[in-house]
C-alpha cells in the first residue's frame, strides 16, 4: 500500500525566526509607517514638497495655536464654570463669604449654626436691597 506524504504549505508553517532588530531600527520603521499613513490619509502623497510644505506648515500653525490657546485660557476658563457651578448649587458667593466670616470669627458654632447666621445675614442684605429698589419704584 503506498503512503502518501503530506507537506504542510509554506504559508501554513509557523513563521520564520526573525533576527532580531534594534530598537532604533525599529523605532525609525515605525515612523517611516507612521509618515506613510499621515500622507495617505491627507492625501499629500500627490501633492509636489512645496505643497507639501505649505500644507504641514498650516497645520503646524493651527495645531500649535490651538495648544496655546488651551494651555492659557482653558484654566481660567474651568475656573470661571467652577465659580458658576457654585454659585448655582450653593446660592452665591455671599452666602458663602458670611458662613466663612462667621466661622472665621473664632466662635464655637456648629456648622448648622453658623449656616443659619450666613442666611440671616444674606438674607438681611437681600431685604435692604428690596427696600431700596422699591423706594425706587
Amino acid at each position: 500500500m503506498p503512503t502518501i506524504a503530506l507537506e504542510m504549505p509554506d504559508y501554513a508553517k509557523a513563521a520564520k525566526e526573525q533576527p532580531r532588530v534594534s530598537y532604533l531600527a525599529s523605532l525609525v520603521r515605525w515612523l517611516q509607517l507612521k509618515k506613510y499613513q499621515y500622507e495617505v490619509t491627507f492625501s499629500l502623497y500627490m501633492l509636489t514638497s512645496t505643497e507639501k510644505f505649505i500644507f504641514n506648515l498650516i497645520l503646524f500653525i493651527l495645531v500649535s495655536l490651538l495648544v496655546t490657546a488651551a494651555s492659557l485660557y482653558l484654566p481660567d476658563h474651568v475656573a470661571v464654570i467652577y465659580n458658576r457651578i457654585w454659585y448655582y448649587v450653593h446660592g452665591g458667593e455671599i452666602a458663602y463669604m458670611n458662613a466663612a466670616s462667621v466661622a472665621a470669627a473664632g466662635e464655637k458654632t456648629t456648622l448648622g449654626q453658623a449656616i443659619g447666621e450666613s442666611l440671616k445675614l444674606t438674607s438681611g442684605a437681600i431685604k435692604a436691597g428690596a427696600k431700596a429698589t422699591v423706594r425706587e419704584l
